[in-house]
Order: C-alpha cells, then sequence, then structure tokens
C-alpha cells in the first residue's frame, strides 16, 4: 500500500477547487492509499484568520478523510535536527519528520524548501 504525508499546502489548493489537486486526492483515495497529515497541518488549516461561515465545518470533514500524526518525542527530535540542519521553518520540519518516520512520500507544491533533504522522498503535485 503506498503511504502519502500530504502536505498543507496541498489540502489547500483542494479547498480552492484545484483540479489536479482533487482528482490525484481522489485516485488515492478510492485507489486504497494511505494519507495522512501532521497534526501540524490540522492547525495550519484550522488557523486561518478569517473564515467564511460554513468552511471550519468544511475543513473538519474534509480533515477526517486523513490518518493524522500527532507529534510524539521521535518526530520532535527528528524534527529539531531537520530544522538545525536545514534551516526549515518549524512546521515543515514537523511534516517533513513526519514523512521520513512514516515511510512515506511527502506530497506538495513547495518543492524548493524540501528538496535539500537527501532522506525524504517527495512527490511534486
Amino acid at each position: 500500500m503506498q503511504s502519502f504525508v500530504i502536505d498543507s499546502n496541498i489540502l489547500i489548493y483542494h479547498l480552492k477547487d484545484d483540479v489536479g489537486v482533487t482528482k490525484s486526492l481522489n485516485e488515492w483515495l478510492m485507489g486504497g492509499s494511505k494519507l495522512c497529515i501532521s497534526a501540524i497541518t490540522r492547525i495550519e488549516l484550522l488557523a486561518a484568520p478569517v473564515m467564511r461561515e460554513g468552511e471550519e465545518e468544511k475543513i473538519l470533514r474534509l480533515l477526517d478523510k486523513f490518518v493524522m500524526i500527532p507529534v510524539d518525542a521521535r518526530i520532535a527530535d527528528t524534527s529539531a535536527r531537520i530544522r538545525r540542519k536545514y534551516h526549515l521553518e518549524l512546521g515543515d520540519s514537523i511534516i517533513a519528520a513526519t514523512a521520513m518516520l512514516m515511510d512515506s512520500t511527502l506530497v506538495t507544491r513547495n518543492i524548493r524548501d524540501f528538496r535539500k533533504i537527501i532522506e525524504l522522498q517527495l512527490l511534486k503535485l
């Protein structure tokens, strides 16, 4: 079974009705792939400073389709090493550590920030 960690920006594109992103997510879900998100992705999506009526419920329904991986000590420690070595933002380092420790491919539109991490499997969508 394929396993993917979905970056926050992919879900944002999906919420903005990006046809390519939505098609890929649906294919993976229907094909039985394991789709995960980091806890930080949940926070980033729900912490939007402005939400229209009904938007939070829409986001929660979307998030329910993914396996949420909590930040445990292993992810926190790996994230700290990634952040220190590659100078990533905290959220990006947590998402990268999650993908690495889950032995999953990180799906993102933000290849630039992640490509320097040689241990990380990446897929640009």
